[in-house]
């Protein structure tokens, strides 16, 4: 019997070959075959990019790199995520032993006698080993439902992924954010000492006659005006800490440490162009494939539950009223016990379960479809934004040098006496608004090359 055992297990396990699930085509891509734009760049291609895990090769500030190091190791979120993965794994593994026969091992004794009198006692003692409902695959549903559990399962990783690209981008995004407002204080501060410096010497001018009150009184404007933006920006600093620190899951280290704004916010090189199919490297995208192929499994266990269903339980073992000679000859027994389901009338309850899968089925593809959409109208507003951003720089970076210059002339007339103090204000209010424009455009333009970069979903 105990062979008979073995091949009836043998013949379960190997009995799945079939599968009534629609075979999987990856739909075809609902976005053009290229992502172009008049961004003028190096010549790169999309096989010279590095992928995602890499991100080190686009964020080189030694400092901005620890900042990811410590968000990746601390973060709430993606620490929750990291355990989701291993939840669905062990899902996943359910799932998986669930194509497997059951073997296990039972042993017990059986006592029973009267309460009137005396009588014997009656023993039974037993141990066996068997099956225990096993559901042989004739028409693929298990196999489908675990193809399902699987894809789940790496949809899973894919979130995880996508939830990592975003972390990265948002501790780059706030660092830089961090490195612009710091590079502003720093700006307002040498304004503030040179406004309060220059007023200093007006007052003396004033008190010598050389020149009227509203000079005084305008010199005073410029000075309070700096000091309040100083303020501003102080409390600025003190946000994007606590944005970063968020991000972190604890402190930055930052605290007192000063950025080079230049090497922070350097923008890398673009790609000219990009295949579309780079869209599908996205953790995003691949996480709606997963789930599309989900639902093409679940397909298939819905079509299986219109088809007759065999159940197997089965076991060997010994049997004796004593238990010393349990195990001898003459106390062998067994059981076979086929079960078979055969749905003849459920009141239309597996085609209504099939129609929810294909439903199902059509809500995954238009999910994938959007996702392909999203991701390629990003990457295009990216590159279309991307060049918009060097010509302005470009044109930001000219009109600061002549308002530099704008205020050098009048500054030099307002001392030689021939020029008036607002003719000076004026001009240094310019320099001091085209020095914060060009840094505000060079923030816009690092944080957008990030958006883009998580958009390709290429470090």
């Amino acid at each position: 019997m105990t062979r008979t055992l073995i091949s009836i297990a043998i013949v379960a396990m190997l009995s799945g070959c079939m599968s009534l699930a629609p075979t999987y085509e990856r739909p075809a891509s609902p976005v053009p075959s290229e992502v172009k734009d008049g961004y003028r760049a190096a010549e790169q291609s999309v096989s010279d990019l590095q992928p995602y895990t890499q991100w080190e090769k686009l964020f080189t500030d030694p400092q901005l790199q620890t900042l990811i190091r410590s968000a990746l190791a601390q973060n709430r979120d993606y620490r929750v995520a990291a355990l989701n993965i291993e939840k669905v794994r062990a899902q996943y593994e359910i799932s998986q032993a669930s194509r497997l026969p059951a073997i296990g091992l039972n042993a017990g004794a059986n006592l029973t006698g009267e309460t009137r009198g005396e009588s014997n006692v009656r023993r039974q003692y037993t141990a066996t080993v068997g099956l225990s409902s096993y559901e042989i695959d004739f028409f693929g549903r298990i196999k489908s439902l675990n193809d399902a559990a699987l894809a789940q399962y790496l949809g899973t990783q894919a979130a995880q992924q996508s939830l990592r690209l975003s972390l990265i981008a948002e501790v780059a995004n706030a660092y830089f954010t961090l490195a612009a407002d710091q590079a502003n204080l720093q700006r307002v501060s040498a304004t503030l000492a040179s406004r309060q410096e220059s007023h200093a010497l007006i007052e003396r001018r004033f008190a010598a006659g050389v020149i009227g009150e509203l000079d005084v009184q305008q010199s005073k404007i410029a000075v309070e005006t700096a000091r309040a933006d100083q303020a501003r920006y102080q409390a600025l600093l003190v946000q994007d800490q606590n944005a970063l620190r968020v991000l972190l899951g604890g402190e930055t280290g930052l605290s007192d440490a000063t950025i080079d704004v230049q090497q922070a916010l350097a923008a890398p090189v673009l790609p000219a162009q990009l295949a579309s199919d780079v869209l599908l490297r996205r953790p995003d995208v691949q996480q709606a494939e997963f789930a599309l192929k989900a639902a093409n499994a679940n397909i298939g266990a819905a079509r299986a539950a219109f088809f007759p269903s065999i159940t197997l339980t089965a076991n060997t073992g010994f049997s004796s009223a004593s238990l010393s000679s349990l195990f001898q000859s003459g106390s062998g027994l067994w059981l076979f016990a086929p079960q078979l389901n055969l749905p003849i009338f459920d009141g239309g309850r597996n085609q209504a379960n099939l129609d929810i899968a294909k439903a199902e089925r059509d809500i995954a593809l238009a999910h994938y479809d959007k996702a392909i959409q999203n991701a390629f109208r990003e990457v295009s507003d990216g590159l279309t934004v991307a060049s918009s951003h060097r010509d302005r720089v470009a044109s930001q970076q000219a009109q600061l040098d002549a308002a530099r210059r704008a205020f050098q002339i009048a500054q030099a007339r307002y001392q030689k006496g021939v020029g008036a103090y607002l003719d000076v204000l004026d001009s240094q209010r310019a320099l001091y608004q085209a020095e914060q424009a060009l840094t505000s455009l060079q923030l816009q333009q690092a944080q957008n090359l990030v958006n883009l970069y998580k958009a390709t979903a290429l470090y």
